[in-house]
């Protein structure tokens, strides 16, 4: 039986890129915000295709800090200011494209 990601291997070929984050299985911890920070342009550009972004994880640290640096990446790369970024970020969640799956 196909695991969910061979599954999208499958489907997706060379189009789907995964980048692991790992915090507790080595020295130099990597956390998903360290990802999608260094891939911001990335980011953005699928976003601009009308991409979905999830988030799953621990609600009091790492999804708080995932939404901060979701709008710092919105602001930089469309050239627009912080604020107007965050109600991006919140249209992004009224409209179901930003979902998030966190515990505390």
């Amino acid at each position: 039986m196909l695991t969910t990601l061979q599954t999208y291997k499958q489907a997706l070929g060379d189009k789907l890129t995964i980048f692991n984050a790992f915090s507790r299985e080595q020295a130099q911890k990597v956390y998903v915000q360290h990802h999608i920070k260094q891939n911001g342009k990335l980011v953005n550009e699928l976003l601009q295709q009308k991409a979905n972004f999830y988030v799953c994880g621990d609600a009091a640290h790492m999804a708080r800090e995932v939404n901060e640096v979701l709008g710092q990446i919105i602001a930089q790369e469309r050239g627009i200011d912080e604020k107007k970024a965050e109600q991006v970020v919140k249209s992004m969640r009224s409209s179901g494209v930003y979902q998030e799956d966190v515990w505390s």
